[in-house]
């Protein structure tokens, strides 16, 4: 497999100018991948130019990273606008006593994975509307877990169309821009315009979802022919494939049997565990503090910068890291310096003394630097996951994790503690150290198990494996697959 996809094959000096061409696309067999459809038409006088290629990549990211940067921004304004409503008047008005909050911010990850992005975000405006209206606790609980149930395909979803699109070396400075912590710096300023602004926007975005985001790259409009053709063929030598809508009960089993899964199963149930508690406790510690409830929302703003560093320092290094230095991802090593990061600020933030408010409320915001390493781990699923069934079983998995993590995280936080919550700020803590742990057995895995392909792989020097392109098999059927954890992994 070729260390870098996007570059492969020889280039011609002149393009030919005709745009569409004139052939016949072989029906692909419910084995193959969608791609067989468009791969293997330009060889010889039909090979692209870097200058199509570039135009190409450009059309892509101008489609599809503004709608992947508002899915998931209009969702994470909307879930946390409870954590707004929180430091006004809700708790009272909704007989919020005990630690009925902590379910609130719980509930929302109870459901399993839907289907649909476009209708789900519709429906989520309207719920969301509802909770603008919501009096009691049953009430708000009921609509908090319809949220829930309309997010889980969002973020699978979201994993899934761009490991269609980009190529690994591709792929991490776009997940890095579209999963930021921009959404705390939008929800701020509106304060507890809980349900008819935000729903408002994400009712209207779910049908630019529908009228804009392809179902796949061979049945997007807004590409030619000869583009889906030279898309394919970058797309080649990940040996990921693109897309099958067969579904495959060996791929599924295979995915409960892989190690990897379970790794980082784990990984992101630790990791996400600070999101669950303090997405949904920040603005009450704030207040805890001294600070008016006014000033506690536009308090948490600055969450939201180092989330976004967070996620552009960590993807952006893995990015830079593919273009300059060849075949040296090293995904694992910016999972771990985000985790460092994080790690020492919640140490500060469980040791500090109680009444270091301004210290503690810097420690706070540090802590939040968990989005870097979850976004990283995000792209690594979909580099070392091939097959469709697969794929799709996996991110479904990966979204429980992260829903009960969410379940979780709120738990630690006793409304008896409250309002320097000591036992939230020890849970972040370990989360941090177990996240540690998990994802380093989750490197050496992948070093140990690449070892193992690089001796029974003779033909590893190979540029494009065509015996196993477009083929639909899975990351383990396919002895040309190498996963990505730290250094050279595409052989």
């Amino acid at each position: 497999m070729a260390s870098s996809s996007a570059d492969a094959g020889p280039i011609p000096s002149k393009a030919p100018s005709v745009d569409v061409y004139d052939v016949k696309h072989p029906i692909p067999e419910a084995s193959e991948d969608v791609a067989v459809a468009y791969a293997g038409q330009l060889d010889g006088e039909n090979t692209w130019t870097k200058k199509e290629q570039r135009r190409l990549r450009w059309k892509i990211d101008l489609v599809l990273i503004p709608i992947f940067w508002f899915n998931v921004t209009l969702g994470a304004i909307d879930k946390v606008t409870t954590a707004t409503g929180a430091v006004y008047d809700m708790l009272e008005d909704c007989d919020l006593t005990g630690n009925r909050y902590s379910w609130v911010g719980s509930v929302f990850y109870r459901l399993p994975i839907a289907k649909t992005m476009c209708v789900a975000s519709i429906l989520w405006g309207f719920v969301l509307i509802g909770t603008g209206f919501a009096n009691n606790f049953p009430t708000l609980i009921a609509l908090r877990l319809l949220l829930g149930f309309l997010e889980a395909p969002i973020v699978p979803g979201n994993l899934i169309v761009l490991s269609m699109w980009y190529t690994r070396k591709e792929a991490p400075l776009r997940t890095g821009l579209m999963y930021t912590g921009l959404s705390v710096l939008i929800k701020g300023p509106l304060g507890f315009a809980i349900g008819t602004i935000p729903g408002a926007l994400t009712i209207a975005f779910g049908f630019v979802i529908g009228i804009f985001l392809p179902d796949s790259p061979v049945k997007a409009r807004f590409i030619t022919e000869r583009e889906k053709m030279i898309h394919v063929e970058r797309m080649r030598a990940d040996q990921l494939g693109i897309e099958n809508k067969t579904f495959k009960p060996s791929q599924m089993w295979e995915t409960f049997r892989d190690s990897k899964t379970w790794l980082m199963f784990m990984f992101n149930i630790f990791i996400s565990i600070p999101n669950g508690g303090l997405t949904n406790f920040s603005p009450l510690i704030v207040k805890g503090m001294g600070w008016s409830s006014q000033q506690a929302v536009l308090l948490t703003m600055p969450s939201g910068i180092v989330q976004t560093l967070s996620s552009y320092i960590c993807n952006g290094g893995v990015f830079l890291c593919a273009m300059y230095l060849p075949g040296k991802h090293v995904r694992t090593a910016f999972i771990v310096f985000g985790i460092m990061v994080g790690m020492i600020a919640s140490v500060f933030l469980y040791t500090l003394p109680l009444d270091a408010y301004n210290s503690r409320l810097g420690a706070m915001f540090v802590s939040y630097f968990y989005l870097g390493p979850y976004i990283v781990s995000l792209g690594l699923i979909s580099a070392n996951t091939a097959g469709h069934t697969k794929k799709v079983v996996t991110n479904a998995l990966i979204f429980m994790a992260y829903c009960v993590s969410n379940i979780i995280g709120p738990q630690f936080f006793k409304s008896n503690q409250a309002p320097l919550y000591v036992l939230g700020m020890a849970s972040i803590l370990g989360s941090y150290v177990l996240s540690l742990i998990s994802i380093l057995l989750y490197s050496s895995y992948c070093f140990v198990e690449n070892e193992k392909r690089d001796r029974v792989d003779a033909a590893r020097g190979e540029t494009v494996h065509q015996d196993t392109d477009f083929k639909d098999l899975t990351d383990l059927e396919n002895i040309h697959f190498r996963c990505e954890y730290e250094g050279a992994v595409l052989k």
